[in-house]
């Protein structure tokens, strides 16, 4: 999934936003937030994975909360676009939304552990 994020990200940011696209019924700051905000946020979970473990939680935690409100504005932008035929891609947006706030709040969680036995 953060790969996806981070290509998806990647290819708005170099290739701009493609005619008939969810993009154009954002404002263009907001599309160039969006991708950065995919960009950056997969890259940070991708490099989480190979970094430590310490360092790996301070990059998820930077990404989650980011990317799960970007999700949640694309699926306002779906809607906006195509009005009731797109719930099922706000769906699976919100949900995708709800798992990086999840894992964020999990994060979170860990660090005020940790903190508490040190």
């Amino acid at each position: 999934m953060a790969a996806l994020l981070m290509v998806s990200g990647m290819s708005i940011l170099l290739g701009g936003t493609r005619p008939g696209s969810v993009n154009e019924a954002l404002p263009g700051p907001l599309v160039v937030l969006w991708a950065w905000v995919l960009a950056a946020g997969g890259a940070m979970v991708v490099a989480a994975a190979i970094v430590g473990p310490l360092l790996a939680l301070y990059l998820e935690l930077l990404a989650d909360l980011p990317v799960s409100l970007m999700c949640l504005t694309y699926g306002a932008a779906v809607m906006t676009a195509a009005g009731w035929r797109g719930v099922v891609t706000l769906a699976l947006v919100a949900a995708a939304a709800v798992a990086f706030a999840v894992r964020g709040w999990q994060v979170f969680r860990s660090f005020r552990r940790l903190r508490g036995r040190t």
